[in-house]
């Protein structure tokens, strides 16, 4: 009596660690932009006697990754994976350096398109969009210029449009995880800090003449508004797509058996969203762009609050 008391203890305990265990998917991807891609990770300078700007016309550096760089300086999110299970496959090749969430012909709604019509169809999507929804505008008030921030329901919306696509069809058991939009507002102060002392660096030089992220690196007035206006806009912004990504993802949960995650966990939590970029977590490129470190950080992140390890 005591022996099969004892074997259906042991056989509901089994049962139990299995429901808390998630096996390694079979295949990841991701939707994002140019920090997906890797854009001048490992740009250390940018002035001419540098070398530096031809490391940046170089662009795209796959190989530093956060999500499946093979790089031996970037522990990304594919290494992770493959430390449990190597045979776990990843690509990155629905993702467009200046992707929006929103805009363009590279859309979150586009992305998931291409991840759709892969011939093995991933079962973990990972999405790391809408720095350049924030880059691309010119003002905070719809008053000033044509372009100002997206509200909330045009950003929302096209949150919804990549996951309809998404939740209808992927593989039942699939998970999409929503990676947080990075605070962009940071840069500036990074950049300062970067080229404080350097004179293989002059991030001023780089945003002003190359037009990168001008709403938040440019400390001048443009269309109205201070740079104090647009730094606390953008806070706000960011701030609030990223909570519409909480809540989307709450609201598309289990729909059609596909698992659906947001990264961002609140603003007193440790996620893309709420790390605060410093001047060696950026390139010495352009000033923007994740450095090696700042790949490591995001891989870190991502990996934090995914749910399939």
């Amino acid at each position: 009596m005591q022996k099969a008391s004892l074997l259906i203890s042991l056989a509901v305990t089994t049962a139990l660690l299995s429901l808390n265990t998630s096996a390694a998917p079979a295949k990841g991807t991701a939707a994002g932009d140019s920090i997906t891609m890797g854009f001048a990770a490992d740009c250390t300078g940018n002035t001419f006697f540098t070398g530096g700007f031809f490391c940046l016309l170089g662009g795209d550096q796959p190989e530093h990754s956060w999500f499946d760089g093979w790089d031996s300086s970037v522990n990304s999110v594919h290494d992770k994976y493959k430390a449990l299970d190597p045979n776990v496959a990843a690509n990155k090749n629905a993702a467009r350096s200046g992707a929006e969430m929103r805009g363009g012909s590279d859309s979150f709604s586009v992305q998931a398109d291409r991840i759709l019509t892969e011939t093995v169809v991933a079962d973990h999507v990972e999405v790391v969009l809408g720095g350049n929804d924030i880059c691309n505008r010119d003002c905070i008030d719809p008053a000033n210029c044509t372009d100002p921030l997206y509200s909330e329901s045009e950003w929302r919306g096209a949150v919804q449009a990549g996951l309809d696509k998404l939740v209808n069809g992927l593989p039942a058991g699939s998970t999409v995880v929503l990676g947080s939009v990075p605070r962009v507002q940071d840069l500036r102060a990074a950049g300062l800090a970067k080229q404080s002392g350097n004179w293989r660096v002059n991030c001023e030089n780089a945003w002003s003449s190359f037009g990168i992220c001008r709403i938040a690196t440019d400390g001048g007035t443009m269309n109205g508004e201070s740079f104090a206006t647009r730094s606390a806009g953008i806070e706000a912004a960011q701030q609030l797509y990223n909570e519409v990504l909480q809540q989307e993802a709450a609201s598309y949960n289990g729909l059609n058996g596909v698992e659906v995650v947001a990264e961002y966990s609140g603003q007193d939590q440790a996620n893309v969203g709420t790390f605060q970029f410093g001047k060696d977590d950026i390139d010495g490129g352009d000033c923007f762009h994740p450095s090696i470190q700042g790949q490591n950080t995001v891989a870190d992140l991502m990996w934090n609050g995914n749910p399939d390890k």
